[in-house]
């Protein structure tokens, strides 16, 4: 494997295991609003941001409900969600010894800053990362990851070969890959992955430090 001195992970579905907080939110959001989701609330869900996941929840064209439902969404998550949100088994292991392997950490996702930061603080993660870049870090929020990759690897003059992009979804790897960044999937997460759809997997954080040790 190639060496990668800097480590850029996404957090959904990747570290944590958000899918509890998250639809145990969005179920009482609609619980509230006396309304039925338009689509089932399972694991599918997680990964993109608030607004289009509401949306689809929603089923219909009306900016004044959608508004209100994902500003119902904010405090909520941060009590019931967070508190619902796990981080992976082996996570907080893999991250320490990556650390003390030398690797720079970064974080990039979909995922709102402020739940990020709370969750970060939450696991004690918080020295792991050089930083961390959320959906809404900048306003306007970014439009989709690829740019939010793009930001980082500037912001910090980077070399996309010396990096190595790690997440649960494609949409991550079309993200990696736009920014011509080396991928591994996540296997453990919420997406589904072939034998042959990427040659740099994971099939459990365990796994993680010891196959990036010499890489």
């Amino acid at each position: 494997m190639t060496m990668y001195d800097t480590l850029i992970f996404d957090f959904d579905g990747t570290l944590i295991d958000s899918a509890p907080g998250i639809l145990a939110t969005y179920t009482e959001v609609f619980t509230a609003a006396g309304l039925q989701t338009a689509v089932p609330l399972d694991q599918n869900l997680i990964g993109p941001p608030l607004v289009p996941t509401m949306a689809k929840l929603l089923g219909h064209d009306d900016p004044e409900l959608l508004a209100k439902l994902v500003e119902d969404f904010k405090p909520r998550y941060m009590s019931t969600g967070l508190a619902k949100t796990p981080a992976y088994p082996g996570a907080d292991a893999a991250l320490r010894d990556l650390v003390q392997q030398g690797k720079t950490l970064f974080i990039a996702t979909n995922k709102r800053a402020e739940p990020t930061l709370a969750l970060l603080e939450k696991f004690g993660w918080n020295d792991h990362f050089r930083a961390v870049y959320c959906i809404d870090t900048l306003q306007p929020a970014y439009p989709d990851k690829t740019t939010m990759l793009r930001q980082l690897l500037a912001d910090y003059a980077i070399s996309p070969a010396q990096c190595l992009y790690i997440g649960d979804t494609h949409g991550d790897q079309i993200a990696a890959t736009n920014c011509d960044m080396a991928f591994m999937a996540a296997l453990w997460g919420y997406d589904h992955w072939t034998e042959t759809e990427t040659p740099v997997r994971c099939a459990q954080l365990s796994e993680l430090a010891p196959k990036l040790a010499a890489a």
